[in-house]
């Protein structure tokens, strides 16, 4: 064997042992490992993101199935789909949404597509509705400005429970049972994507109730920590009521795996999540989302608002054809904005009486000629 083989394979093994041991998760068990590598995702969130979701199986009550075939509702719930691609800043406090709402058929295709971009800290979302320029031509080429206002943000600590993230999922992940965490078997696909372990966790109806439930009840506890507003921490108490409610009229199960690189790094997301309302009985929808990961560190964002192509709801004005639908016409509308207010107490006085012209002489009425009488 050369020299600069018995030198260079040692070495190699070593840096390949090396950075095992120097993995962020190596030796956990598997619920540490997923709980580490979300808590872990979520402090430094920066990336692009690309996913669908679509029903993969929909079963329907014997009842309902009399109204229309069920094959056939199976089949056009199947030609729907969700496909979303945008971005992360979690630091920035930004999120970017780009939906399409997608119908395919054989031959036959249509979707739109709405981009969102969301300042959080902010409560501001701007949207691109181009889609609707046609009845709206001011939207063209424009972003509606979407905020609540801003005197009640101040109130309302954004900031403080982002940075307080990785703690509320350590909560609520660490109280689902540790058996619900099981690391799976690397497909071929998976090691050319990076892949280092396949992390699987499957939620029962009431394992999936109670994540949910932790996970808001942390989110209204630094609400109510952080805000000196009595009406945000009311809010949040309410809120967390009415979900616990709603909780027992949905029930969810799902099984969801997280696919993570040595660093611990999210690279990708697979879950299906079946759903059931238990007043119907027999009736539940099966949703399949993919989600991959890219860009990690170096987020594009794609909807970039300026002060050259921002709409407020105040300058977004009705069209020409609006105008007909109901019977007033524009300049009606501005003659009627541009009439002088009434103060009250003016309003109250009596009118004084308008002098009266004097009464104009009436005229002699022309005689008529009287016929001459003959001799």
């Amino acid at each position: 064997m050369p020299v600069i083989t018995r030198i260079a394979l040692p070495l190699a093994a070593s840096l390949v042992l090396a950075g095992c041991a120097t993995s962020p998760l190596a030796n956990k068990t598997a619920d540490d490992a997923a709980i580490y590598t979300l808590q872990h995702s979520s402090l430094d969130a920066r990336y692009n993101f690309d996913g669908t979701l679509r029903i993969s199986d929909l079963d329907i009550p014997a009842g309902l199935g009399r109204l229309a075939n069920p094959d056939l509702v199976k089949d056009v719930a199947r030609s729907f789909s969700f496909d979303m691609r945008g971005a992360v800043d979690m630091p920035a406090s930004r999120i970017e949404l780009v939906p399409t709402f997608r119908f395919a058929r054989p031959n036959v295709e249509s979707w739109v597509r709405v981009p969102m971009l969301f300042q959080l800290n902010t409560l501001t979302a701007w949207v691109d509705a181009s889609a609707l320029d046609l009845a709206l031509p001011q939207l063209h080429g424009k972003l509606l400005k979407l905020n609540a206002p801003q005197d009640k943000v101040a109130d309302i600590p954004v900031d403080a429970v982002m940075r307080d993230l990785p703690l509320i999922i350590g909560a609520a992940y660490s109280a689902v049972d540790k058996k619900a965490f099981t690391f799976q078997p690397l497909s071929d696909s998976d090691r050319q994507k990076g892949v280092s372990y396949r992390i699987r966790l499957t939620l029962d109806p009431a394992a999936d109730a109670q994540l949910g439930r932790v996970m808001l009840q942390e989110v209204a506890a630094r609400v109510k920590r952080y805000s000196a507003s009595q009406e945000v921490q009311a809010f949040a108490d309410k809120l967390a009521e009415e979900v616990a409610q709603t909780q027992g009229k949905m029930t969810s199960e799902s099984q969801t795996e997280l696919l993570v690189d040595s660093h611990a790094k999210l690279l990708a997301m697979e879950e299906q999540r079946t759903l059931r309302v238990p007043k119907l009985k027999d009736f539940s929808v099966t949703l399949r989302t993919q989600m991959a990961m890219r860009n990690h560190g170096q987020p594009v964002f794609t909807v970039l608002p300026t002060a050259a192509n921002v709409l407020t709801l105040d300058e977004l004005k009705a069209p020409s054809w609006f105008s007909r639908i109901t019977g007033k016409a524009e300049d009606e509308e501005s003659v009627e904005s541009a009439e002088p207010e009434v103060d009250a107490a003016e309003a109250a006085a009596p009118a004084e009486a308008a002098p009266v012209p004097p009464k104009a002489k009436a005229k002699a009425k022309p005689r008529k000629p009287q016929a001459k009488k003959l001799n």
